[in-house]
């Protein structure tokens, strides 16, 4: 008898196996009543259920975008000089980390095989870096008033859905695109200002990428 339950634990074990999906690709992102789009890449993971539901993880990255400049004055170090003080264009560079998460529902061809169509709920974890940018000035001579700058942070939470459609090709891949959008529920700022033309509440995200199965 525990010959019997040892050979059929081998025939499972042997049966099982796992599948996770390495993703990559580019990415753009707009913020709703804003005149920016932010251009960057993602990288992520898949781990299918079955056919028609999978979890995903994914990291984006993009890149750093110009807001609207403000003119600030600089006032001279030394009291001599002449002028005292002289105007200087400022302005917010800001970028964008998303790391979202949640899941997928495949209709269609399913996870692994052709043409499919998915989307799901997806929760983010959002962080943006923002940096003063000036125009040129004899910096040996003249130093911005800090209270003009606008160096600072900001962290949201957010939630939101996302869909897209796939088509999977045998030993080659699955090519993929896909729209996302967000709503900040929760953000906090690390300095009190604003970014005009560069942060918003809500956000939309377009996703063009490849995705690679690996199984064991």
């Amino acid at each position: 008898m525990r010959s019997c339950f040892l050979i059929i634990a081998l025939l499972v074990v042997g049966n099982v196996s796992a599948q996770v999906s390495i993703n990559a690709g580019s990415s753009t992102l707009k913020g709703f009543g804003t005149p920016q789009w932010f251009t960057g890449f993602h990288v992520g993971v898949e781990v299918p259920r079955d056919e028609g539901m999978s979890f995903y993880g994914r990291f984006t990255h993009h890149f750093s975008r110009t807001g609207d400049s403000l003119g600030v004055g600089a006032v001279a170090i030394n009291t001599t000089t002449t002028p005292y003080v002289v105007n200087v264009m400022s302005a917010p560079q800001m970028n964008y980390n998303i790391f979202e998460g949640g899941t997928r529902y495949y209709l269609g061809d399913g996870f692994d095989f052709g043409w499919a169509g998915y989307g799901g709920a997806t929760f983010m974890v959002i962080y943006n870096k923002v940096k003063t940018t000036y125009s040129d000035f004899d910096d040996t001579k003249y130093k911005v008033d800090e209270s003009n700058n606008r160096d600072g942070a900001i962290f949201a939470i957010g939630a939101g859905l996302q869909g897209g459609v796939k088509y999977s090709m045998p030993r080659v891949g699955t090519f993929y695109t896909d729209m996302s959008m967000g709503y900040m529920l929760l953000g906090q700022k690390s300095t009190v200002t604003t970014y005009d033309g560069l942060y918003s509440n809500l956000i939309f995200g377009i996703n063009v990428g490849y995705r690679r199965d690996l199984f064991w």
